[in-house]
Parts: structure tokens; C-alpha cells; sequence
């Protein structure tokens, strides 16, 4: 896959590009994306970098400032001044009475969208678009249709396409940075056990395990100069490090992009084939294959069930892993780690996993029950087979 296309499309959309202090330094043509001066965090920093990879603002300077003077002879202000007014391009989410969520044409999200949700939300569909059209267009045309599936007069995205894709990165990855700058947990109590995401476990708490630390929202944080540096509190160095903050979004974003464009979204066809085909395995249906070959299924497994009216119905997924086969657990969400029904002989291995299974061949279980391997196809079938009606 030539992801290289990724580097030389940010690069090419951010070369040039000046944060500036005031107005009296812009020498671009085209109008100025305004944000705030200061600490800076990952919403704003994703804004601009959408923004300068958009068609309207594509070689527009940035100027932080909080000087509402300022911010007025901008074209584009976002993460300041208190205003949301879509049609002003002003894009603010602090103000009391802002409560605006993100609906796609596949979903309605709750979290609070921050300024890289609202920038996505007006602009993502045609960044979106314009991202893929130029990766078609590029050197990379001929890999990339090939990966996709796509025949050779494709320039791109359908409608369809683009809604499914609009989603999956809002969830998936804008979201995310939402939830974070507005101090959304990720993990909340749910009511009652049976709702999306709930466990025995879940439902009456949830307890931080483990601190994440590595998100892209803290990688952009850690760009601010340090207290202890000399640079603490100069503004060169401050908006120094912005730019650096809104390569870095702009660069994974547009990674997500492209993974969800050339490699999710053609996984659909290969997991609706085997999902349809599920009966001409186990008479339960319950039991998906990929016999050709891996892909990522998780969302689409759990779109096609939702289509079908059978939500929560597979159980395992079947795939090789080129020497041996897995038989993996589905997930309660596709994010999570939690299993619809875990496979038994958790920790079990090799010759111990093969006598208390019954099952020649058996390599592994993991020690949480999510995914269990065995040397052949048979065998890994007869795993999911007698998992169905383990009772635990």
C-alpha cells in the first residue's frame, strides 16, 4: 500500500505555512485562520491542519491571538471568541450554550464536539473527497485501485462511500479528540447490563486499570515547551511548536484516511460475503469464516448484523494466519476488549489445550478467551463448535 502519498499530501498542503502574531506579518492572499495564542492543544491544532488541506483555506496563514479585534478581520476562526455560527465561520465550543454533537448519516454521537469536531462536521466530507481524488490521481493510482478493488475508471468516492467513510473517522478517530479536549471520560458507568459496551462487570463500576498516555491529543501536548526550557513563554517558540502540533494532526488524520479509504472499505464486500454465508457453516449461524483471507471485520461484521436484524448474533470469526488458523471471539463493541463469549481452555496450550478440548492440533488459548488457535481449519471449527455450547 503506498502509504508514502500520505507525507507528500501534508507536506504538500502545509509548505508555506506561518503561524503568525499579528495581522501585519500575513502576506497570503487568501484569508486567515484565527485561533488563540498560548498553551495550545490537539482540537485547535487538528482544525488548522484541516483547514489548510481544505480547498477554500488551503494556503492561508494562522494567526493566534486572542485579541478580538484581531480574530474579527480573520476568514476563519475556530477554538475562540465564544461564537458558533456556521455560516460567519466561526467555530468556538466553549461558550455555556454550546452543546453541539456530531450526527452522521449513519449515526447520532453524544460527545461534545471541540473545534476539530466542528471544523470535521462542516468540512470533512469534501477533505475527505479531495484526499482521495488526489491519491487517485497521484503515481500511486494503480496500487491503490488494486488494493480497493476498484475498476480502472475510478476518480472518486460515491456518495454511499463517502457517508460510510465520514462516520468511521468521526468515530474512530475525531471523536476521540473531542472527548479529550472537553473532558469527556472515554469509559462511563453504564446503566444496566445489556446496553452497548456494558458487562457483569461494567455495569456497577468502571475503574481505571492503567494510565494512556500515548494518545495524539498528549503527543501534541508534549510539543509546548517545557517549563523548565528557556523557550517557556516566548511566543516564537510557542507557535513554533503549533505548526509542528498541526503537521502532526493533519498527518495522522489523513493516515486514518487513507486506511479507512484502501483498506477498511473494501474489507466490507469480503466481510458481507462470509457474514451471508454463515448457515453453510454451523447451522447456527454463528460462526463467520474468512477462508481467502484476513481483513479487518469488526465494524462491518456489526453494520451487517445491524442491517440483517440479528445484533449480537456471531459469536466467532474463522481465519488463517497463513501457517495455522484462528478462531477469534467477537467483541462486544468493535473497540472494546470484552467478548461475546470468550472461548474456554483459557491459558491452555499445545498438548494440555488438545486433551481438554477433544481437538487435535490445538496451539493456544489465550488467557482471556478472545482468540484460541489450531494447526488446521478443522480443527479451529471444532473449537467454535463446541464453544457455541460451552456453558460456563
Amino acid at each position: 500500500m503506498p502509504r508514502r502519498f500520505v507525507v507528500e499530501y501534508v507536506a504538500k498542503h502545509l509548505c508555506g505555512a506561518r503561524v503568525l502574531e499579528s495581522l501585519v506579518e500575513n502576506n497570503a492572499a487568501t484569508g486567515v485562520i484565527g485561533t488563540h495564542n498560548g498553551s495550545f492543544h490537539c482540537d485547535e491544532a487538528m482544525a488548522c491542519g484541516l483547514l489548510r488541506c481544505s480547498p477554500n483555506f488551503a494556503n492561508s496563514n494562522i494567526l493566534r491571538s486572542r485579541d478580538p479585534r484581531a480574530l474579527e478581520q480573520c476568514h476563519i476562526v475556530v477554538d475562540v471568541g465564544g461564537v458558533y455560527d456556521a455560516a460567519a465561520l466561526r467555530f468556538d465550543h466553549h461558550q455555556p450554550s454550546f452543546h453541539g454533537t456530531m450526527t452522521t448519516p449513519k449515526a447520532t454521537y453524544h460527545t461534545r464536539l471541540s473545534s476539530a469536531g466542528l471544523v470535521y462536521k462542516h468540512f470533512g466530507r469534501e477533505i475527505i473527497q479531495s484526499y482521495v481524488v488526489s491519491a487517485l490521481a497521484s503515481p500511486y493510482r494503480d496500487k491503490l485501485l488494486e488494493a480497493a478493488n476498484w475498476g480502472a475508471d475510478r476518480e472518486q468516492l460515491s456518495e454511499q462511500e463517502l457517508d460510510t467513510l465520514f462516520d468511521i473517522i468521526y468515530k474512530n478517530f475525531v471523536e476521540h479528540i473531542d472527548g479529550i479536549d472537553n473532558g469527556v471520560d472515554a469509559y462511563g458507568t453504564a446503566e444496566k447490563e445489556g446496553e452497548e459496551g456494558a458487562t457483569s462487570v461494567s455495569a456497577s463500576s468502571c475503574v481505571r486499570r492503567y494510565t494512556v498516555s500515548t494518545t495524539l491529543s498528549d503527543r501534541i501536548g508534549r510539543l509546548l515547551p517545557w517549563w523548565n526550557e528557556d523557550e517557556n513563554g516566548r511566543v516564537e517558540s510557542e507557535n513554533a511548536a503549533f505548526l509542528q502540533a498541526v503537521e502532526l494532526a493533519a498527518r495522522e488524520f489523513f493516515d486514518a484516511v487513507h486506511y479507512h479509504a484502501f483498506a477498511w472499505l473494501p474489507a466490507r464486500r469480503i466481510v458481507e460475503e462470509a457474514f451471508l454465508a454463515a448457515m453453510n457453516v454451523h447451522p447456527s449461524g454463528r460462526i463467520v469464516v474468512f477462508k481467502d483471507r484476513f481483513c479487518p471485520w469488526k465494524d462491518h461484521l456489526m453494520e451487517l448484523e445491524a442491517e440483517h436484524g440479528k445484533v449480537g448474533h456471531v459469536l466467532y470469526v474463522l481465519f488463517s494466519d497463513k501457517k495455522n488458523w484462528r478462531v477469534q471471539a467477537v467483541p462486544t463493541v468493535a473497540s472494546g476488549f470484552g467478548s461475546r463469549k470468550p472461548l474456554p481452555w483459557r491459558g491452555m496450550r499445545d498438548e494440555e489445550l488438545s486433551q481438554a478440548s477433544g481437538i487435535d492440533g490445538g496451539i493456544f488459548v489465550h488467557v482471556s478467551g478472545f482468540i484460541g488457535g489450531n494447526k488446521t481449519y478443522g480443527g479451529a471449527l471444532q473449537m467454535a463448535v463446541k464453544a457455541l455450547t460451552t456453558v460456563e
